[in-house]
């Protein structure tokens, strides 16, 4: 009974998760068209149309009935008091000022806070009175006649939803709501299946060796015939008795060889080849198929930006404009996720540190209004994120001086740093530049957070600023978190894998003259100076890899190089294997300190393969060298 009771108590858990799963997912949909619908009707001419009104009723009554149905008490009030006001609104009895928006805002952002709790722990926290009371002096502003706002919901509950194509035909747009723990499940299956894939056709090149055996049945009938003539002339000649056993001993041997060799039947690798060429369109079908179930459109990333621009200007007092594209380019649903506090930060950092006041502006000849843009697109098979303002730009001097003046570098390594390098400092852990702590910014937490979470997506970060002209920050993000198309390469038999992503260019070392400066290599590449950074002066190699290996200038045939302009690092590495497609694992306990790796796989033929990450690699090899030097001249 026991076993059963267990038995039933599980299913029961699950049931249960399943349902909360369903309605967290319902609710976000809710919350995300109240916030989208609120910003809208906000930033229009003050004039609120009857039909948007009423969609954000249907939303908070939806909402309303969901919370009650599954027990939520909490939200379920605060959503009936959100609908009771937006009732007044739309019938012209409260009129939507700023503070009966921002009392909205208010409690649309208190049901994503309570949202986020259940699904955290299932339960409702966060404390409500302070939004209720809000909502309920926001409705005192008008005295409804009797009856009359109780008549408004009836007639708004028996009217039909809006006709579209689900309405006229129920299965054009039908969807399954997933938990993410299944799809997560499914994607690391197919993780595995594809290192299947990779030992399969690695089985399979070996086996093509086999073909051979066609040529050894030809050659061990050639052998056995060789034997029975000797035999026969052996015979002849009167040989002794042992050398004929002997003779009739190696004829049965080739026998048995040609016959083993004659029963091999070469279709049989035929058909192992094609079997693999099919196994390999199939299982990047079902690949791209189960990625694509977690893709999300940025869009829904993208609508949660304009209220941080729109509120962080009006406690700045600036004004700006903010303009989204690229909104319909799809994002892995984990990534989206990750990505929404790194692009807040950032867009608080651009509309606070980036644009200047509006005196500044007007004084240097710019619109009073400053302009924030965030842009989507596809380069590839990766994401990539660009934000752009018309402010100020960030001035290296000044970065410089701060920097100097907190200690994060010294004045000589101050004084050989490009202006690039000195600008990428704003992401050193610690740096900022305000003058104060305010509301915004000044706390201690710089866009050292940005570039830890962008790290963590395993993507990299640009920076690119222009003093007076403004400032540009491209983000790039792999396709998956799980899987990463990888670039191979091997230094003294030690196989590492780089992002094929952060790949800029490949460069025979033949080709180009390797130079010394202050006893540090350096190359130049299309007019471009970098340093030359080998391996095994980054990391301590064991000592049979060191002995039998050329030294380090002469083992070295192709140089990667990777980092963002004006800080591009060329790694010298011995060998070029060719791009494949990895499982990222974590680091194993013994590696996990190691600077400038970002994970570890197992490739088809069983061996661990280690993941360099490209920036913090740089990073860690200059350190260890010293700060990169400029080319004279």
């Amino acid at each position: 009974m026991r076993g059963k009771e267990g038995a039933w108590n599980m299913s029961n858990e699950n049931a249960n998760a399943d349902l909360i799963a369903d309605y967290l997912g319902e609710a976000s949909e809710y919350v995300d068209r109240l916030n989208q619908g609120l910003l809208e009707l906000s930033e229009g001419d003050g004039v609120w149309p009857q039909d948007k009104v009423n969609a954000l009723f249907r939303c908070a009554h939806s909402l309303k009935g969901l919370s009650a149905c599954f027990g939520y008490d909490k939200t379920n009030k605060v959503t009936h008091e959100l609908e009771s006001l937006l009732t007044l609104v739309r019938d012209g009895k409260v009129a939507p000022t700023t503070a009966i928006v921002r009392v909205m805002f208010d409690a649309v952002d208190l049901v994503q806070t309570l949202t986020a709790e259940i699904a955290g722990s299932g339960h409702e926290h966060v404390a409500t009175e302070i939004v209720l009371e809000s909502l309920e002096r926001a409705r005192g502003a008008a005295a409804p006649e009797p009856g009359k706002a109780e008549a408004g919901p009836a007639r708004d509950e028996a009217t039909p939803a809006a006709s579209g194509p689900t309405a006229a035909n129920p299965e054009a747009n039908e969807t399954v709501r997933v938990r993410m723990e299944r799809l997560d499940r499914m994607v690391n299956l197919t993780g595995e299946l594809v290192v299947a894939r990779s030992r399969f056709q690695l089985v399979a090149r070996q086996l093509r060796a086999l073909h051979r055996l066609t040529e050894f049945a030809s050659e061990s009938q050639d052998l056995a015939r060789g034997l029975e003539e000797l035999e026969a002339a052996t015979a002849r000649r009167g040989g002794d008795d042992r050398t004929r056993q002997r003779l009739e001993g190696m004829l049965e041997q080739a026998r048995r060889l040609h016959a083993i060799a004659r029963d091999f039947d070469g279709r049989v690798l035929r058909d192992v080849d094609d079997v693999a060429y099919d196994l390999d369109g199939v299982v990047s079908e079902i690949h791209e198929a189960v990625l694509q179930l977690r893709m999300v459109p940025l869009e829904s990333v993208f609508r949660r930006l304009h209220r941080v621009v729109r509120d962080t200007a009006d406690t700045l007092g600036k004004g700006v404009d903010f303009e989204v594209l690229g909104g319909e380019t799809q994002i892995d649903k984990r990534v989206a996720d990750e990505l929404v506090n790194p692009l807040v930060h950032m867009l608080r950092n651009a509309v606070d540190h980036g644009l200047e006041s509006t005196a500044t502006r007007r004084s240097a000849g710019k619109p009073e209004r400053g302009h924030v843009v965030v842009a989507a697109f596809q380069r590839g098979s990766s994401v990539v994120i660009e934000l752009r303002d018309d402010g100020g730009g960030i001035d290296p001097g000044k970065v410089l001086k701060k920097a100097v003046e907190s200690g994060l570098v010294t004045s000589e390594e101050a004084a050989a740093m490009s202006p690039q390098q000195a600008q990428r400092l704003i992401f050193a852990p610690g740096f900022s530049t305000a003058a104060a702590v305010t509301e915004v910014s000044g706390r201690g937490m710089g866009m050292d957070i940005v570039a830890d979470g962008i790290k963590r997506l395993r993507g990299s970060l640009e920076l690119k600023s222009e003093v007076g002209k403004g400032t540009v920050f491209t983000v790039q993000l792999p396709p998956s978190m799980s899987i990463q198309t990888s670039l191979l390469l091997q230094v003294r038999g030690t196989m590492f894998a780089l992002p094929l992503t952060e790949v800029r260019e490949i460069v025979e070392l033949q080709r180009v003259a390797v130079q010394h400066v202050q006893s540090r290599r350096m190359i130049v590449v299309r007019d471009r100076p970098m340093p030359l950074v080998l391996l095994p002066e980054a990391y301590r190699f064991p000592e049979a890899a060191a002995s039998c290996a050329a030294p380090a200038d002469e083992g070295a045939q192709h140089a990667i190089v990777f980092g963002f302009p004006g800080n591009e690092v060329a790694l010298g590495v011995d060998r070029l294997v060719g791009k494949e497609d990895l499982v990222l694992k974590p680091l194993c306990p013994e590696l996990a300190a190691v600077r400038g790796l970002a994970g570890m796989a197992i490739r088809g033929d069983g061996k661990v393969t280690l993941i360099l990450d490209p920036q913090g690699f740089a990073d860690h090899a200059m350190r260890r060298h010293g700060a990169a030097v400029a080319l004279p001249g």
